[in-house]
């Protein structure tokens, strides 16, 4: 077969296990010469359909547990918005069509991860169809957490990289694995509950082990106490307010303008969800890029295009979650300016939430994470 025959698809793909199956048996489509014809009814992602698709044929037990995974659910999206828009029902709303539009290009199917760019990245293949075991994470992870994490780890925003990435080049599914990304037990579960997620101790057992390690300073808090990051991350990216701006100068025209500066930050803030998996009385937070209007476009689309206005309070249930939540920092490094000693960190009120750090468009729910009274320094 000559290379222009393939359509970009590698020869060694043609002659594989999966390319042997033939691409009309996975994209349906019909088997002729004719371009327009042979693309008629085509499917262009016949792994997504029920978390699993085509591939669930040969891949039953991962697919039976990917379909209610985070990944293809975008469960931890859908509770949030399920909750701030309460008593709102989504169905009676502009949401589901603005979550097609926007928040389900995230949504991953098991090709957007092993075949092809994900939907958000506007790619095509990865590498000319071949199927790929462990996603590339430059082009898969990143697509869609590349604004915070995939920058924070590769040192591109914040202080620093990631000690792990810096040193010994892992990749996301080092730590991040299959296991873990194509389950989530039980189906219902939220990130930080019950869903399985890496976690330091799990490479690192004996520096976790409070009041029995070798590191003295592991020693000084008890268990529970402090999340691994909050001495060990170094200044990480935030968000203010929203994703984005539009810019509309001319008629037809929308400009997106994204923030020009990110706001880098490190603040430490109490953790109101404590679980097994999350199960530290202090953790580092990230404010959540949403305000009281964040949707407000919605209800004014909603009467232009069917005539009848949306709820005139879309987020009426605003109050409910803080936009000061527990983040999962990626700029790890063994020594930080937080952990050179005790008082590096304690008296240091800039580490801290308080409620200086507050504005009062805030949710009340942030009150929760704030400290009224930060640590004092410790007495030599």
């Amino acid at each position: 077969m000559r290379g222009r025959d393939t359509y970009g698809v590698a020869k060694d793909f043609v002659e594989s296990e999966h390319g042997q199956i033939g691409c009309v048996n996975c994209h349906k489509g019909h088997n002729v010469g004719d371009k327009d014809e042979a693309h008629k009814d085509m499917t262009k992602d016949p792994s997504d359909e029920g978390g699993g698709g085509v591939c669930a044929e040969c891949h039953e037990d991962t697919a039976a547990s990917y379909k209610n995974a985070m990944h293809y659910k975008l469960t931890g999206i859908l509770d949030i918005v399920g909750t701030i828009t309460q008593p709102h029902k989504m169905g009676d709303t502009l949401l589901p069509a603005a979550w097609k539009l926007d928040c389900n290009d995230c949504h991953a199917s098991c090709g957007s991860c092993h075949v092809a760019w994900p939907e958000v990245a506007k790619g095509g293949l990865l590498d000319r169809h071949r199927f790929l075991k462990t996603p590339p994470m430059e082009k898969t992870c990143y697509a869609c957490h590349g604004s915070r994490f995939g920058g924070e780890y590769r040192g591109l925003l914040g202080a620093t990289a990631d000690v792990h990435y810096e040193k010994l080049q892992m990749v996301c599914a080092d730590c991040h694995t299959a296991n873990q990304l194509h389950g989530t037990k039980p189906a219902d579960s939220k990130r930080y509950y019950d869903t399985e997620t890496a976690r330091c101790e799990s490479c690192h057992p004996d520096a976790a082990k409070s009041g029995k390690s070798r590191i003295a300073m592991h020693n000084a808090h008890p268990d529970g106490t402090l999340a691994c990051a909050v001495c060990h991350a170094n200044e990480y990216f935030n968000c203010a307010n929203c994703h984005v701006s539009l810019d509309i100068k001319e008629a037809g025209k929308i400009k997106v303008i994204f923030p020009s500066d990110p706001l880098v930050t490190f603040k430490i803030g109490k953790n109101i969800d404590i679980t097994p998996n999350n199960p530290y009385k202090y953790n580092l937070v990230r404010h959540t890029p949403a305000k009281k209007d964040s949707l407000a476009s919605l209800t004014y689309f909603q009467a232009v295009l069917t005539g009848s206005p949306g709820p005139k309070d879309l987020i009426a249930n605003y109050d409910a979650l803080p936009t000061w939540n527990s983040a999962s920092v990626h700029s790890i490094q063994r020594k930080t300016k937080q952990n050179q000693s005790c008082n590096a960190c304690h008296g240091q009120k800039e580490l801290f939430l308080t409620k200086t750090d507050l504005v009062p468009e805030d949710p009340k729910a942030n009150q929760k994470i704030i400290f009224n009274k930060i640590p004092a320094p410790v007495k030599k």
